[in-house]
């Protein structure tokens, strides 16, 4: 719950209570029950909110099932046709609307407080300015003061000028010798400081006049106890106040002058109604469960209770927070990827135990796994970690870049998921993990809803961990707004839960034999650091298995060599290869054409599968072209339905999508309004423009076929 929906859900408790008040309460004659009324109210208001009971419901549903996307051959080049942006400078995060917001907040609570100090430096002024007697354990202060008499906690400022012992002086004094026997003070103490702290809420600044209303009706009830009530109204009537006084103190002359008159003069019977009074307690015990409780599962949300219950051991967890140590990962704007991933991994491990989660951290703190100084031994101490922990489950938290880390590369954005390259015995149940965790984050930030692998080299703590196995890409700190989203302490807080929620879920509903999200084919990649010692390259990747082995090695020389020199150690960014596929090819295609390549990888990233044509379990074909000058401009796109006559070379792509359930099938459409929809989807991938500079491109077209195929929809059993 953030601050500002706590403050609505304030004001919200406290307009209905008082309210309530308002139409059946105000003016009626039970004022001691009015008192304890709104101080009621005042409490129920500021800390109902805050009350959090899970009221569980089981659902009727299994893991919810999303469609997810996938492409023939998965092409990703981290900054590839990305024009450069300045990260936003500190002083622009700072003065941004919610902060102002929040400084506005200070400022109301701050001269109200000031407001308050002062009233009480006033009495504390001319408590030490008046010698006093002590009267029934009272201080019996006699004044010159204006606005006098008023009583404070246990003291009477009385007037000079007002004779005590004649009988208006004693009708007085039993009045405010009853604010100080009933401890109004403590009742006004208490509404201006949370007046103060809630200034914006109409709703207590009426209540505090309220509850001083009453304060007098019961004085005054008290002090013309078998006395003449007209001879007391005349009195308050008689009397004016014309000096200013403390705003904390119970005075004698108050304002709601007309309303305890008519409190005096009323001689109503004491059979009052109690119907008002009780009808209290419904309305509070409906905004009890109105705010309070919130349903863990709803019926059609698609989930299941988390928490199992103790008789279902806890699910061990093993964290890793990436990085560490020398190695901070990637830097952008003074912020360290090991830094955001710790946050995140901690936020995890707090929240983990309502889940039914055991966590085991791989690092706490910023040193790496097993307080080595070697990234290679980090990695090492990672795997041992959980091998030792006996772990069902390890996820690694990372935060992406594009390009060499150090630019602002806005058009790459969103969480990404990774499962490890070889098939064994935990293969199943890491994409079942992975698909559930993808499926909670994409109801959160912009999500790639297609698991991930890397083949050749591989990533480390996914192929050598003993279990099901991830790692999970938090954004890109090279985008502004990733980057602003995931640094923010209640964004981290939200990603944790649902990281946990996916976990408990997948739990929850294991199959047998489980496939989840669909893993995209296999690419192939190198990652390589990015720092100014070592050059990035994308092409000739070998296969031979000691490659592994040796690439690790040239990562632990280049963070010992950045450890040495005082340089930042970039995270290493990451490039993908498309692998070629000559039988998919036409005649004479030539798939090591640098801008053919670079085409292909542009549209296999930012060609989807449209929902309308999905959502109608349809299929489609598109045949287009286009052209590259010398410059490396993009033009003279053209579109086709059936394979161009002109075109002696085709680039195919695939984009496969799973059917949907036939109960969520929309309305068929026809075969026109299928191409028509295809077609746009390729003139919008084909308007974010990759950059073709200094690639030497062909003078004739480059021809393209991208095909849309279905498959049936991979379902979760139970």
């Amino acid at each position: 719950m953030t601050f500002l929906l706590y403050l609505g859900k304030v004001m919200l408790c406290s307009g209905i209570l008082l309210g309530y008040y308002w139409l059946f309460l105000r003016n009626k004659r039970f004022h001691h029950y009015n008192r304890f009324y709104l101080q009621v109210t005042l409490l129920v208001s500021v800390v109902l909110p805050f009350l959090r009971i899970p009221v569980l419901n089981e659902s009727q549903n299994a893991v919810n099932q999303a469609v997810y996307q996938t492409i023939e051959v998965l092409t990703v080049n981290y900054g590839e046709g990305d024009e450069l942006a300045t990260a936003p400078g500190r002083l622009t995060k700072l003065f941004t609307f919610e902060n102002a917001l929040y400084l506005f907040y200070a400022l109301g609570i701050a001269v109200l407080l000031f407001t308050l100090v002062k009233s009480l430096l006033y009495i504390r002024r001319i408590s030490k300015k008046y010698p006093y007697e002590r009267v029934s354990g009272l201080k019996f202060f006699t004044t010159s003061e204006p606005g006098t008499p008023f009583s404070f906690f246990r003291s009477i400022f009385w007037n000079h000028e007002l004779p005590f012992n004649s009988h208006d002086g004693q009708q007085i004094f039993r009045h405010e010798l009853f604010h100080v026997q009933q401890k109004h003070s403590t009742d006004i103490i208490l509404t201006e400081v949370v007046t103060a702290f809630f200034w914006f809420n109409p709703f207590f600044h009426i209540l505090k006049k309220e509850l001083k209303a009453i304060h007098e009706f019961l004085a005054d009830q008290y002090a013309i106890s078998n006395n003449d009530r007209y001879a007391y109204a005349e009195l308050l009537v008689m009397q004016t106040l014309k000096a200013n006084h403390a705003s904390i103190s119970n005075y004698f002359f108050q304002n709601h002058i007309k309303r305890r008159i008519a409190m005096i003069t009323n001689n109503h019977s004491a059979r009052y109604s109690y119907g008002s009074r009780l009808m209290a307690l419904p309305l509070l015990a409906l905004l009890f469960c109105t705010i309070a409780l919130y349903a863990q599962r709803t019926n059609n949300s698609g989930r299941t209770v988390f928490y199992t219950g103790d008789a279902t051991p806890p699910l061990t967890v093993v964290i890793d927070a990436g990085h560490g140590g020398i190695d901070p990962g990637v830097t952008v704007n003074n912020l360290t990827e090991k830094g955001l991933a710790l946050q995140i991994c901690k936020k995890i491990q707090a929240l983990a135990p309502a889940y039914n989660i055991k966590v085991v951290m791989t690092r706490t703190d910023d040193n790496l796994p097993g307080n080595t100084t070697v990234v290679h031994d980090g990695l090492r101490a990672r795997v041992a970690i959980a091998e030792q922990a006996k772990a069902d489950l390890f996820v690694a938290i990372h935060i992406s870049a594009a390009g060499n880390g150090k630019e602002m590369k806005n058009d790459f954005s969103g969480f990404e998921v990774f499962v490890s390259r070889n098939e064994t015995s935990h293969s199943p149940l890491s994409r079942q993990y992975g698909s559930a965790v993808l499926q909670e984050l994409s109801k959160l930030y912009t999500t790639n809803t297609t698991l991930k692998q890397r083949t050749n080299m591989g990533i480390w703590v996914l192929d050598k961990t003993p279990c099901a196995a991830m790692l999970i890409e938090c954004g890109y700190m090279t985008n502004e707004k990733d980057l602003a989203f995931i640094s923010k302490s209640s964004n981290q807080e939200a990603v944790a839960k649902k990281i946990l929620e996916g976990i408990a879920s997948s739990r929850n509903n294991t199959p047998v034999n489980a496939e989840s999200a669909p893993v995209a084919e296999p690419v192939s990649a190198v990652k390589t650091p990015a720092t100014t010692n070592i050059v990035t390259q994308t092409a000739n990747v070998t296969t031979d298995p000691a490659f592994e082995q040796n690439m690790m090695k040239a990562l632990e020389r280049a963070a010992e060599r950045s450890h040495k020199k005082m340089v930042t150690y970039q995270r290493p960014a990451i490039f993908y290869q498309e692998v070629p596929k000559p039988a998919m090819e036409a005649p004479g295609f030539d798939p090591t054409d640098p801008v053919t390549q670079t085409l292909s990888r542009h549209f296999c990233r930012a060609t989807r599968y449209p929902n309308q044509v999905l959502t109608n379990n349809s299929e489609g074909v598109v045949y287009f072209s286009l052209s590259v000058d010398a410059n490396g401009n993009i033009d003279n796109l053209k579109l086709y339905d059936q394979s161009p006559a002109a075109a002696s070379q085709i680039k195919k792509i695939t984009v496969v999508g799973y059917a949907p359930d036939p109960a969520v099938a929309a309305t068929p459409i026809s075969k026109e309004e299928i191409n028509n929809v295809l077609q746009k989807e390729i003139i919008r991938s084909w308007e974010k423009k990759p950059d073709l500079s200094g690639l030497n491109p062909k003078s004739t077209p480059y021809f393209f076929k991208v095909q849309w195929v279905i498959e049936p929809k991979r379902v979760l059993t139970t």
